[in-house]
């Protein structure tokens, strides 16, 4: 059901980095639909749950630069939950999904997210709501999903895998470039201390150009 297009002779000119990205939520949710539509296949109301792992990739750009998104449904059945933190090595974002016609799948949030916390502490999360076409049937409040979402730190989003606009896009959007954001920060620091570590006096130079440029502008005001 998806295409996995991680060989390196498809990745396209200007390639930047891989951004792994997790699926975790129980059985039933609609996380393979989700990750089926966002790859551009068709709604499928008549889809069984998956008892295995699967994978697909999507480029995305931003700022100039290609991003390798690839994203995983680990399955949500019991039997699975122990192979789930093989799964989650070098994940960069995590989505925990319930459905909002499933009381029970919204209860499990705390466990999927203790979970990720534990194996991936430093992991960017995101809270999502399936199947709110089902609205009628709803026994989650979107109010309380959002408390909930924020009380973890978490992003939160209201999809639909039956819809055309499923809204898992701009959430999947939204979460990588709150990634490229933090691994900015990380890069400008980690070049700053590389220049440290081969000079030691680097911080005592840019000290020494900060004053003169001062100066300079004493003189001339």
């Amino acid at each position: 059901m998806f295409n996995n297009s991680s060989d390196e002779d498809s990745k396209p000119p200007g390639y930047n980095i891989e951004i792994k990205i997790v699926i975790l939520g129980e059985s039933g949710v609609g996380k393979s639909n989700l990750i089926n539509r966002y790859n551009g296949g068709k709604f499928d109301p008549e889809s069984l749950p998956n008892n295995s792992c699967f994978f697909m990739s999507k480029d995305l750009k931003f700022a100039e630069k290609i991003y390798r998104i690839n994203l995983w449904d680990t399955a949500g059945q019991e039997k699975y939950h122990s192979l789930t933190k093989i799964f989650l090595n070098e994940a960069k974002i995590a989505f925990i999904v319930y459905a909002i016609d499933n009381k029970q799948t919204y209860q499990k949030i705390d466990f999927w997210y203790k979970l990720l916390k534990e194996s991936r502490g430093d992991i960017l999360v995101g809270i999502i709501g399936n199947k709110k076409d089902l609205y009628e049937k709803e026994e989650v409040n979107e109010e309380e999903a959002i408390k909930k979402a924020k009380s973890l730190n978490a992003e939160f989003a209201l999809t639909s895998a039956a819809e055309e606009e499923t809204g898992f896009d701009e959430i999947v959007d939204k979460m990588v470039k709150k990634y490229i954001v933090n691994i900015g920060e990380s890069i400008e620091n980690e070049v700053f201390n590389h220049k440290i570590k081969l000079n030691p006096d680097f911080l005592k130079e840019e000290k020494n150009n900060d004053k003169k440029q001062k100066r300079s502008k004493m003189k001339c005001c």
